[in-house]
């Protein structure tokens, strides 16, 4: 208590020691810079890759079970292709989950399976092992996973066309007959099944604009001449965000929902159209057309198919994807697993592989993390090395801002030489006058880390006034919603705040290691003499 009171007595300004004063602070106003450049940077920065990530599992998972090429040639999946109960078609993961029977063969109907066919893999009983059926069993009883949810999932590509429909705003002279104009919009996607129960796809879905109201008020009006009352949009209206349901068939057809690219093309709520593939018949390809029409908009993220994945029904969805060979891309099919905690994805991978060997099926499924999924591992990979970089620089600067203690400490050494011999003489140690300077250097270090920490959370708090003057400044977005949404994260970073604090104390402290030493090997009786 005597070495923090003497050290806070010398930090201190006074104009008998002005030098040190300016030094010090000066110090300490760096210091405080740098802490609030790194906590705003860092805690924007690991908004955005939460947001990301949380979009990103949104759509997908945390873990997938996937089938592998072994699974496909099985005799497990190849038996329904010959099997009468079967319709003589394979069947999904999800028709496999539902059936109820695990071998519908019927030697006594059915053909004979081919020779070169794997032989069926059989459990202790001697029955036909249900891959699917076990596995998720194994899912739903593992211990490591918290209020599990499984669900099987399907994938596909078509091509979708849209009709934009938009009255004319003024009278067209050309064409006086005509009330509105009239585009179309058609690109290749990929469309995925909607799983109602991911309450997190809500963090990822757009609010309906104006204009969306006052298209779906156009299409299902008869008269085109109405504007829809803007004092409606202010309405309150109850909903339970633990369940989303995807608009199912009407007369316009199937919702589906788009991302925010397809919005940023002019397309709104409410707009038609139909999905398009070819599915083959005895005699020839035809193209088969699905109407749709667009329910909805969401923000994909980096998602780097995020463009052109298309949320549809899982009947539709399942729909197209029968028309194609199903073991064509391995993973247009499989299971969904999701958790409570993120950060317990490897651990439960780990488990799920050693459940699977124990039951002997692990050669038929393919288990992965979002970490490793093939159109996100990369992006990451690259997130988390930014991160680390980083956080190199960081470190760097710290040490860059807190060198100036040094110097700063060595004059106050040098500035107070009588006062460290009085207190030699009067019974103090070398150890307490050593840990007096190095106290000088911490307290510096953590008043600069208040000071920035202070104003990181003001900055924060106006985070969103900030960019909006930026961006009116200099005339355009200052952050692109495509990639970084309609708003910047604007939470401090507790993970941050703390690894800063300790890193500034623990390089402040090294800073005064130097003096410290200097000042505890002066004598008492060489400093008295001198002056």
């Amino acid at each position: 208590m005597f070495e923090l009171s003497v050290a806070c007595k010398y930090l201190i300004p006074r104009w008998r020691q002005l030098s040190v004063s300016i030094i010090s602070l000066v110090s300490m106003l760096v210091i405080a810079l740098v802490v609030w450049l790194i906590v705003v940077f860092f805690s924007v920065k690991d908004g955005l890759e939460n947001s990301w990530i949380d979009k990103l599992i949104a759509l997908t998972a945390p873990i997938r079970i996937t089938p592998t090429e072994k699974y496909y040639n099985s005799f497990y999946y190849q038996i329904d292709n010959i099997s009468s109960q079967a319709d003589f078609t394979h069947k999904t993961i999800g028709e496999k989950l539902a059936a109820e029977r695990t071998n519908p063969y019927d030697p006594n109907i059915d053909e004979e399976p081919p020779v070169y066919w794997p032989k069926p893999d059989l459990n202790l009983k001697g029955e036909l092992k249900d891959l699917v059926k076990e596995v998720h069993q194994i899912v739903s009883a593992l211990s490591e996973i918290q209020e599990p949810s499984i669900t099987d999932y399907e994938a596909t590509a078509a091509n979708l066309n849209l009709r934009m429909l938009r009255p004319y705003k003024d009278k067209d002279q050309t064409h006086p007959k005509s009330t509105h104009t009239e585009q179309f919009l058609e690109q290749t996607a990929f469309i995925g099944s909607f799983d109602p129960n991911t309450a997190s796809i809500a963090k990822t879905l757009l609010p309906l604009t104006h204009d969306d109201f006052q298209n779906l008020h156009y299409l299902e009006s008869i008269s085109s001449g109405t504007k829809l009352p803007t004092s409606i949009l202010f309405a309150k209206i109850a909903e339970d965000a633990s369940r989303i349901i995807l608009p199912g068939p009407n007369k316009h057809g199937e919702g589906i929902l788009v991302p925010r690219s397809y919005r940023e093309a002019g397309t709104l709520i409410g707009d038609q159209g139909f999905i398009s593939y070819f599915s083959p018949t005895p005699s020839t390809i035809q193209e088969q057309r699905i109407p749709v029409y667009v329910a909805g908009f969401y923000d994909p993220g980096i998602m780097p198919i995020g463009g052109k994945f298309i949320l549809a029904s899982h009947q539709l969805t399942g729909l197209i994807r029968a028309s194609h060979h199903q073991d064509d891309t391995l993973q247009s099919n499989g299971f969904n697993i999701r958790f409570k905690n993120l950060a317990d994805a490897h651990k439960i991978k780990v488990a799920l592989v050693n459940a699977l060997k124990q039951e002997g099926i692990d050669t038929y499924w393919n288990i992965q993390t979002y970490q490793e999924y093939e159109f996100t591992k990369d992006i990451i990979q690259q997130l988390h090395s930014e991160k680390n970089l980083f956080s190199l620089i960081s470190m760097v600067i710290i040490i860059v801002a807190c060198s100036n203690i040094i110097s700063m400490l060595i004059i106050l050494v040098n500035d107070k030489k009588v006062e460290i011999g009085i207190l030699r003489s009067m019974g103090a140690t070398s150890g307490s006058i050593a840990v007096i300077f190095g106290l000088c250097g911490m307290v510096m270090g953590a008043c600069g880390s208040v000071i920035g920490i202070i104003l990181a959370i003001a900055t924060l708090k106006n985070l969103k006034f900030l960019v909006d003057m930026i961006s009116r400044f200099q005339g355009y977005d200052l952050f692109n919603p495509v990639f970084y949404g309609n708003t910047l994260p604007n939470q401090v970073s507790m993970e941050v705040l703390g690894q800063v604090v300790l890193a500034t104390a623990f390089i402040s402290l090294l800073a005064g290691i130097v003096p410290a030493v200097k000042a505890s090997l002066l004598r008492p009786s060489a400093i008295l003499r001198s002056e």
